[in-house]
């Protein structure tokens, strides 16, 4: 038996659909994926992005700090259900999702340590329905090889102590800090 069903598709506006339940439902099914998972993430892929996004006690001079992923979805997440369920019957919330992640990656360029810049652009947003991939955007900067991460640091040590600066680093699992002109006076020693 057909039905009518009211649905606001434009705000004021009410529209009316005919069609069996059964049919109503195929295409409900249809537009959210059937039953399968959408899943939206970003992945920052660089060898020390774990380390910096979790060790609350790195200082970061340069601006950015820990939890670089983490804070800006927790201050979103509401945006981008937001988003998700205004959209979601009309498209299946996958464009949404695209945006939200695209979003995320953005707050990532801004959250995350500047050091380098390498894993502030590292962000790789992806969108999931089910098995299939339906968006899959590649990072702006490209996870660094070991050499790439020994040379960048050694040119950091280099530069810090050229300039006079205070440097750290690790020998033989020690930290090893050699003073420069930023420490306190006492610490510098005798001049």
């Amino acid at each position: 038996m057909p039905i009518l069903s009211a649905g606001t598709d434009i705000p004021g506006r009410v529209v009316l659909m005919a069609g069996t339940f059964t049919a109503r439902i195929d295409e409900l099914r249809h537009t959210l994926g059937d039953g399968k998972r959408l899943v939206g993430s970003v992945t920052v892929n660089q060898v020390y992005a774990r380390y910096q996004h979790e060790h609350l006690e790195l200082h970061h001079p340069r601006g950015g700090g820990p939890k670089y992923l983490q804070k800006p979805l927790m201050d979103g997440f509401r945006d981008y259900l937001t988003d998700y369920a205004k959209t979601v019957l009309h498209d299946g919330g996958q464009p949404a999702m695209k945006r939200s992640m695209e979003h995320l990656s953005d707050q990532v360029e801004i959250a995350a340590p500047r050091e380098w810049g390498d894993l502030r652009k590292s962000g790789a947003p992806q969108v999931t329905l089910g098995e299939r991939t339906v968006y899959d955007r590649a990072p702006k900067a490209a996870r660094l090889g070991a050499e790439e991460l020994k040379a960048r640091s050694r040119a950091i040590l280099r530069q810090r102590l050229a300039e006079g600066l205070t440097v750290y680093f690790m020998r033989g699992g020690k930290v090893i800090r050699i003073p420069g002109k930023n420490e306190p006076h006492a610490l510098r020693g005798a001049e």
